[in-house]
């Protein structure tokens, strides 16, 4: 199964992105691609041979096309698609398995999750991976792809840098959503994995909502309905960690950021993000980041010192 990995990262180059209808006896024309292009079909089918291949699409699919392919009608049929043309430079072809796919965007998805927020490590999951076939079974997902499209066709005003922006982004969330289906569905065999996984986001969502105030056991078992010791071992599969180690995680990465923004004192960033007192707060920092949290504020303060001294 052929998959692109797309580094979004990269502001993604859109070339044309319109709407087309072919209306029998009208075929789609021959031709080879000088850039990536992607189709999404809204009605009817379209049956192309490309390199040879037979490649046919129905509403609901989402195919990217490879720069360099050759495309030839096989047939007329009445067909309303999107299509999108762009340019990138760090985007990787790849064969991947059905089953080493998954793995890729499970793998990632747990990362996601662990990552701290306030960090540049969130960006390396801009880096998408998305099959290149893609079929959207949800109407409500594929009418939210259908609407970025329509709100981004290119016109002359497109070369302004706002609206052209806007457009590369649209590209990119269509992308995300792709990959985001992708790891929503899985294989059928998987449907504990995937019900054990919304189970552990839905609870992370919650702690990194709430991370201010007391977290227990008690508290979960009331706003999930579900047994702690059964959901914290699902918790600990998907996280590995505990619900009680990642909500101390959570607030340790807003802790961090409030010393590094603001001119709070330990004492003070200590309560405002949830823990019991300012010593809990300081022997958890040093035991998960490996200095106090002093040491840690002073760090981000010698930049200033320096610029002090040079004076």
């Amino acid at each position: 199964m052929k998959c692109f990995q797309i580094d979004l990262n990269e502001v993604l180059r859109v070339v044309l992105l319109g709407k087309e209808a072919l209306i029998p006896p009208r075929m789609h024309y021959s031709r080879y691609l000088t850039e990536y292009v992607m189709y999404v079909v809204v009605k009817g089918s379209l049956v192309l041979n490309v390199n040879m291949d037979t490649v046919t699409l129905e509403a609901g699919d989402v195919y990217l096309f490879r720069e360099g392919d050759q495309q030839v009608p096989a047939k007329s049929s009445f067909c309303e698609y999107y299509y999108i043309h762009f340019r990138a430079e760090r985007i990787r072809e790849t064969e991947l398995s059905e089953a080493e796919y998954e793995a890729v965007l499970q793998k990632k998805r747990e990362q996601c999750m662990r990552a701290d927020s306030f960090s540049t490590q969130c960006y390396d999951f801009l880096n998408v991976v998305i099959k290149q076939k893609n079929h959207i079974a949800s109407e409500k997902l594929f009418n939210s792809i259908k609407e970025l499209m329509q709100n981004s066709i290119l016109t002359t005003d497109c070369k302004y840098p706002k609206k052209r922006l806007a457009v590369s982004n649209a590209l990119a969330s269509v992308l995300i959503k792709l990959e985001n289906n992708s790891i929503q569905r899985g294989s059928s065999n998987k449907q504990k994995s995937r019900k054990s996984y919304e189970t552990a986001r839905k609870i992370a969502s919650y702690i990194e909502q709430h991370y201010a105030e007391p977290i227990t056991g008690k508290l979960i078992e009331q706003k999930f309905f579900l047994s702690y010791d059964y959901v914290n071992t699902v918790f600990c599969e998907i996280m590995g960690c505990t619900i009680i180690k990642y909500c101390n995680i959570v607030r340790i990465q807003h802790a961090k950021a409030k010393m590094r923004a603001t001119n709070l004192t330990i004492k003070e960033v200590a309560m405002e993000t949830g823990f019991e007192n300012a010593y809990y707060f300081s022997r958890l920092f040093k035991k998960n980041e490996g200095i106090s949290p002093s040491e840690y504020k002073r760090k981000f303060l010698k930049v200033l010192d320096k610029e002090g001294t040079d004076e």
